[in-house]
């Protein structure tokens, strides 16, 4: 009930836009958009996918990024809200960053959707405003629990990690989920932990210390939290000829595909970039009228090795994932019926089939 009346209360709140006019697709409307820098596959990917969602809904699309800086998230949101955007769609670079673009939001009125991480852990009992309608995110569990499990499976147990710090709070849940799977294995630990803003020389100088520190036998395998560090650490390792050194990482971009293929990876886990996309097609709706039905929607992620990284690329990585009648089918502006957060939640069980 309560996602219903928050949907209504924000509708209410907006223009208001008549319900009778809901179904009449708009061609005005202008989406912000606040990420990071595009050296990072799953950021390229996002905006790709956006594209594709903005050219089927026509939608305007106005992009910036922080610089993988906190003080720079903030002041590109003011900037961005300064333009009046009809919605914007942002990825918080750390939980405090994100709950200030969330007051910028309400204080000017302007509906917002996270895409990737998030404000709080949990929209409906934490969060109290009406502008930040909700939170697209991954089943960041699940997540953390593939990467370790992929390292398990692969014999690994002297395990070291190279992660976010721990004021994202979406990738502590990650962590936790890996930290489970490893804890159910005696023999296997984690010998070591990184915590930096990731970059491809984090992932480099993290790995160069755990080759310095271990020796071949003393760690199996590097778990790397975002492909622009997984394929730095990669770059390290084979530097120093630590052949025995297994990465396992997420994001997939075609260096990350062909690193698996050619060996050098053994694992990655992606596609939950189209987060920002179905954020837009919410947001979307949302303007035109029709309440959010999930405040918090997971996405789960695909898991990519060498048995299924030729379908992957083929599907993710050449233009977009869906067709602009597809994308349309999914709001509800088009398709009374479209079921955006059952496909969301079904997707990565069936994009293969």
């Amino acid at each position: 009930m309560r996602r219903f009346l928050h949907g209504l209360l924000g509708v209410l709140l907006l223009a208001p836009i008549p319900f009778a006019e809901a179904v009449t697709p708009r061609k005005d409307l202008v989406f912000a958009d606040l990420g990071q820098p595009q050296t990072n596959p799953w950021v390229i990917n996002r905006h790709r996918f956006q594209e594709c969602v903005a050219r089927a809904l026509n939608i305007e699309q106005i992009l910036a990024d922080d610089e993988n800086s906190e003080s720079k998230h903030v002041s590109q949101a003011e900037s961005l809200v300064a333009r009046q955007p009809d919605a914007m769609v942002f990825n918080p670079l750390t939980s405090p960053a994100g709950a200030q673009v969330a007051r910028l939001l309400e204080r000017n009125r302007i509906p917002g959707m996270t895409a990737g991480r998030v404000v709080v852990a949990d929209y409906e009992k934490e969060y109290n405003g009406n502008f930040l309608i909700g939170q697209m995110g991954t089943n960041l569990d699940s997540w953390g629990a593939a990467m370790a499990q992929a390292a398990i499976d692969d014999g690994h147990r002297k395990i070291a990690m190279i992660w976010n710090p721990k004021d994202v709070i979406t990738t502590q849940y990650i962590w936790a989920g890996a930290q489970r799977v490893i804890d159910k294995y005696p023999d296997a630990e984690v010998i070591m932990e990184g915590r930096d803003r990731l970059s491809r020389e984090t992932g480099i100088k993290y790995a160069e210390q755990y080759v310095a520190r271990f020796g071949e036998g003393e760690i199996d395998a590097v778990i790397v939290l975002g492909a622009t560090a997984g394929l730095g650490a990669q770059f390290a390792l084979e530097q120093a000829g630590r052949t025995d050194i297994d990465v396992i990482t997420c994001d997939i971009d075609e260096q990350v595909a062909q690193n698996i293929r050619d060996g050098k990876l053994s694992f990655s886990i992606g596609g939950h970039w189209m987060g920002g996309g179905f954020a837009m097609i919410h947001l979307y709706d949302y303007l035109h009228g029709f309440p959010i039905e999930d405040t918090q929607p997971d996405f789960s992620l695909i898991p990519v090795n060498a048995s299924n990284v030729d379908a992957y690329e083929r599907q993710f990585l050449n233009g977009c994932v869906l067709t602009p009648n597809e994308i349309r089918d999914l709001s509800r502006v088009y398709n009374p019926d479209a079921d955006l957060a059952g496909f969301i939640e079904n997707f990565s069980s069936t994009w293969n089939q």
